[in-house]
């Protein structure tokens, strides 16, 4: 048999509908989902559940310590008898992603802590951190840059985006699909300690990633 714990979510055009599914060490399951092949206008909007990072409990209803739950106005989107109005969906716990089409957790974290791995459409591939109640800035903004813009430096974070952690142009790679933490102990050569791998679908290439602050 099966149960629907989450509905609702858009598929607007048949394309970047996600998406993964992970539970984090806090016991929540987290879903990342794109932006319906729109062009990215959900990703900008609460009230729907696309273009976002969502946080539910297992049983489906919305983690009650997400960052917009307690929003005026806000409400249970994912329930397929319940209200689609106009309010703040409250599964909602980071937006403004085009096609975060794989989040990996991190094993070694103490919490849940995981990346982003989003998809570009003509200039940049991402690479975000998460944080709770974040705006990555799609469609207004792809990697660090106004929407089809190569800039230097970034547009400024004061006026509410969240940067990414990396960014490549798309004549590097064009679809950015998986990543995955290297797990600490289990005797990878000391190079791929704490790093971070990036699998780009286009080009083929894996690439090899580490924090330098």
């Amino acid at each position: 048999s099966r149960v629907t714990i989450i509905d609702n979510i858009p598929s607007l055009a048949g394309n970047h509908n996600g998406g993964d599914i992970h539970f984090g060490k806090d016991g929540k399951l987290y879903i990342s989902v794109g932006d319906g092949g729109t062009g990215g206008a959900p990703a900008q909007d609460k009230s729907t559940m696309g273009g976002k990072i969502l946080r539910i409990n297992a049983d489906g209803s919305p983690a009650t310590d997400n960052p917009f739950y307690s929003e005026a106005g806000s409400q249970r989107c994912g329930d397929a008898d319940g209200d689609t109005g106009s309010g703040t969906c409250q599964e909602v716990y980071a937006f403004g992603l085009r096609n975060p089409f794989r989040i990996a957790m991190d094993p070694d974290a103490a919490g849940t802590r995981f990346f982003i791995n989003d998809v570009g459409q003509s200039t940049w591939e991402e690479i975000d951190e998460n944080v709770p109640g974040a705006n990555y800035g799609w469609p207004v903004r792809e990697g660090p840059c106004a929407n089809g813009q190569n800039c230097t430096p970034s547009l400024p974070t004061g006026n509410g985006y969240t940067d990414p952690i990396h960014w490549y142009p798309r004549n590097v790679g064009n679809s950015i699909t998986g990543g995955a933490f290297v797990p600490d102990g289990i005797g990878w050569p000391i190079e791929y300690v704490d790093a971070y791998l990036v699998a780009d679908y286009v080009s083929g290439m894996i690439f090899r990633l580490i924090r330098t602050s």
